[in-house]
């Protein structure tokens, strides 16, 4: 049976390299990047096909500043869990750490990015912002979830980086529509619950990233942008100030098997 050639047409905008050049999204790297523009410009460049203005690049440093690290939360404790039994692999132990970037911790602005978009998309269609509002609320209320976006285990009186971020984005002039969708959010929760949900970091972030074009499909790989930096940090210190030894001895002395009396 006589074999069939197949040809694979693949390629990709993000990138493109030969043996004296490296180019992101057409740009050159060495000529127009390296020197010219800090890692969250060429960041968005690469996400969203253009180069941000000067503005949505401060936000967005923002956010990638504001979720870097938050002390010893169980993402950390991983990395420096895994880096003890694995030091030859950091890589290991920062993925390790990343892992636990989900809806409960981290990634939970994937979360408020999707219902901020669905939120434009209706209002775009005609639909009366409120009344959608409490539509989606009411739904996620009904189906006993949590409101992405809002409330903080640690910080219940309001996340102190939540302002801030929303403060840096009026000042730069991007905080727009999703910002004021994400306002009334806040409002029309509290009216139907009854109860004080504050925004969080994460709910700000989804929305800035939201204003600068950054689909919210991709809002939790911000998240792990920034978090990496404080992993690595943490792996730094548990070179010099090892927390594991104890951590694994409480554990071995919480499954220690007890004599029978």
């Amino acid at each position: 049976m006589s074999g069939r050639s197949v040809s694979l047409e693949i390629g990709t905008a993000v990138g493109a390299a030969d043996e004296h050049h490296v180019q992101v999204r057409g740009l050159d790297l060495v000529d127009d990047l390296i020197g010219e523009l800090t890692y969250t410009e060429v960041a968005l460049l690469a996400v969203t096909g253009r180069r941000p203005t000067p503005a949505e690049a401060k936000v967005v440093d923002a956010v990638l500043v504001s979720l870097l690290d938050h002390g010893l939360t169980p993402s950390a404790l991983a990395a420096r869990l895994t880096f003890w039994a694995a030091p030859e692999a950091i890589q290991g132990a920062v993925t390790a750490g990343l892992l636990g970037a989900g809806s409960v911790l981290l990634g939970s602005m994937e979360g408020c990015g999707r219902l901020l978009t669905d939120i434009a998309g209706r209002v775009a269609t005609g639909a009366v912002a409120r009344d959608v509002v409490d539509m989606r609320l009411r739904a996620i209320v009904d189906a006993g979830e949590r409101i992405p976006g809002l409330g903080h285990s640690l910080h219940r009186d309001g996340d102190p980086r939540a302002g801030k971020l929303l403060g840096v984005a009026r000042d730069q002039k991007v905080a727009a529509q999703h910002v004021e969708h994400l306002e009334l959010v806040v409002e029309r929760a509290a009216a139907l619950t009854g109860k004080a949900l504050p925004l969080n970091a994460t709910g700000a972030a989804a929305a800035l990233l939201l204003e600068v074009g950054v689909p919210w499909q991709l809002h939790r790989g911000f998240a792990l942008m920034s978090r990496t930096a404080g992993l690595v940090a943490h792996v730094g210190e548990e070179l010099e100030s090892p927390i594991a030894p104890a951590v694994r001895a409480a554990l071995r002395t919480a499954s220690r098997i007890e004599p029978e009396v």
